[in-house]
């Protein structure tokens, strides 16, 4: 069970990565605009190179580790990084969130605001992370091509696609609070938002 469930959380966390580097690199000023928002950091456009950055150099990594024989101190040190850097998106969502800052959370190329979602999504992902990292030497290798890297690799895929749709998929425009952006409008709705 524990080889699944490191594989599961490791994996996803990886695609994850990979899935926000390229969103990012095919938008790159979409990060650095929402920074730019929220009004928070000196300056939003180092921060989101940084970010951008530092999930390309963690995704990489954690391939890298997974296929070079021996790389289990590598994927240590990347699960870790990871763990660090979603708790970072968490708390940085926190902040934005509790201070009423409204603005995109730059997470993709469609424009979404800062939602609960959002944070709830980077959370979960330092929890897997975390996961990842306690169960390291569980994690199994994508050399090995077996039942059980299918099983990992399929749950991965589909864990991934789900919690990166997420808050796309739970934000509504029409039921936006006050302050907050929409983004567009919801189907079945005229320009004032009215039923139509």
């Amino acid at each position: 069970m524990s080889v699944l469930l490191a594989g599961v959380a490791a994996y996803t966390v990886l695609f994850t990565l990979l899935v926000s580097t390229a969103e990012h690199l095919s938008r790159p000023a979409a990060l650095a605009g929402a920074l730019a928002a929220h009004r928070i950091l000196p300056a939003p456009a180092a921060f989101a190179a940084v970010a951008i950055v530092g999930e390309a150099v963690l995704a990489g990594a954690g391939i890298v580790a997974l296929l070079r024989p021996g790389g289990g101190d590598l994927l240590v040190g990347v699960l870790a990084g990871s763990a660090a850097l979603l708790a970072l998106y968490a708390g940085y969502g926190l902040l934005v969130r509790s201070t009423g800052r409204a603005g995109p959370c730059g997470c993709s190329r469609v424009e979404l605001p800062m939602t609960g979602w959002v944070v709830a999504r980077a959370a979960v992902l330092a929890g897997l992370a975390l996961i990842a990292l306690s169960l390291s030497g569980s994690i199994v290798a994508p050399n090995r091509a077996d039942a059980a890297l299918a099983v990992v690799l399929l749950a991965s895929a589909t864990f991934t696609a789900l919690l990166w749709h997420l808050p796309a998929a739970m934000y509504d425009p029409a039921t936006a609070p006050a302050g907050r952006p929409a983004t567009g409008r919801s189907i079945g709705t005229t320009e004032k938002g009215l039923p139509g």
